[in-house]
């Protein structure tokens, strides 16, 4: 799963990538910076900590730092040139200057405005050529829904408002999939701020809140000069330094936190003393899938899931065998929809 990195030149866009990679990845300002980061999981330790295993693994994401992308009718041409990056990203971030001139919560709703204009006409394109192109083909009835909504999706655009603002259902959003919509990826607005009073900084945030929850969004804010310089302090160090400034804690993790829950992905585990690993799935996720997120042949040979949550496995003194004798350790078959924080190992037989 990947999340782009998006915003108008010198946001601080890139200075978040870097402290999310703790600057161990070779960053650019003309090309899209990449980079797999790991998610923290207190469960994960806590796993590792009952197992001791020879390897611990965390979830992680990826995270994609495209260059600013410039406003503006005549900056079109590489506007659509850099956007051509977000278009497989799963979901976006969209990071604003609210450090330089402090502006207000009205201001920044405006910049927001602003910058999701400029994406919306880029969707706009796509949805007018596509309608055009429609006039001249025979309509078949799937051929019709999408045709009406696309012409919703036209009047939405056309008012500069981000189709995600449309509340589609989910099957209407798979019928609009393979056009790879901006404005229909979810999103987090971040507000890059300098930060001097941490209670201000999240009275901001709720205040932003109001208007994101109205287009299916998410804000967070956050300084991304102080996140990078605490990322590049030996961990020994970063207490004090958080110390220092007054703060409770780095916002990196719970950004990738929030980022993580943006894009409805959920953890499971599997659990030994090999390895402890987290693995992604999507929420809704069926058991031979998630185990075909292991190998494909223990998907292909599934037979069965024995899956128990983290809450019942504690209740079990943290032992398989007393969880088994408990009726906690649960036998799932292969429509079962795999739970957060479940811990799952599978069956399965495979004839060569």
């Amino acid at each position: 799963m990947k999340i782009g990195i998006i915003g108008s030149p010198q946001t601080g866009k890139t200075t978040l990538f870097e402290s999310l990679t703790k600057g161990t990845t070779q960053v650019s300002q003309s090309r899209t910076n990449v980079a797999a980061v790991s998610v923290a999981d207190a469960d994960l330790d806590f796993l590792a900590s009952v197992f001791k295993p020879k390897k611990t693994t965390p979830a992680s994401v990826e995270f994609a730092d495209v260059p600013g992308i410039p406003s503006g009718q005549e900056h079109a041409s590489r506007r659509n040139e850099l956007l051509k990056d977000v278009k497989n990203v799963d979901a976006l971030v969209e990071v604003f200057d609210a450090f330089s001139l402090k502006p207000s919560p009205g201001e920044l709703i405006s910049r927001i405005e602003s910058f999701e204009l400029d994406l919306a006409l880029v969707d706009l394109e796509i949805v007018e050529h596509r309608l055009e192109r429609m006039k001249r083909e025979k309509l078949t009835p799937p051929l019709e829904h999408e045709r009406e909504l696309l012409t919703s999706a036209q009047a939405c655009l056309s008012a500069g408002k981000a189709l995600r603002s449309l509340g589609l259902a989910d099957e209407d959003r798979k019928a609009l999939n393979s056009y790879a919509f901006i404005t229909l990826k979810p999103v987090m607005y971040v507000m890059n701020i300098t930060m001097t009073d941490e209670a201000a900084a999240k009275r901001l945030e709720t205040d932003l809140s109001t208007t994101a929850d109205q287009v299916d969004a998410t804000v967070m804010v956050l300084d991304a000069k102080l996140e990078r310089e605490i990322s590049e302090l030996p961990p020994n160090e970063q207490t004090e330094f958080l110390q220092e400034f007054g703060l409770s804690g780095s916002a990196i993790d719970t950004f990738i936190s929030r980022a993580y829950k943006l894009l409805r992905l959920r953890t499971f585990y599997t659990a030994g003393e090999d390895e402890c690993k987290a693995w992604v799935i999507e929420a809704g996720t069926q058991a031979r899938e998630a185990a075909g997120k292991i190998h494909t042949d223990i998907a292909r040979g599934f037979i069965a899931a024995e899956v128990i949550s983290l809450d019942d496995f504690r209740k079990a003194d943290n032992s398989f065998k007393i969880a088994k004798e408990k009726g906690l350790l649960r036998i799932e078959g292969e429509n079962y929809v795999v739970k957060n924080k479940e811990i799952a190992h599978f069956r399965f037989n495979v004839s060569h």
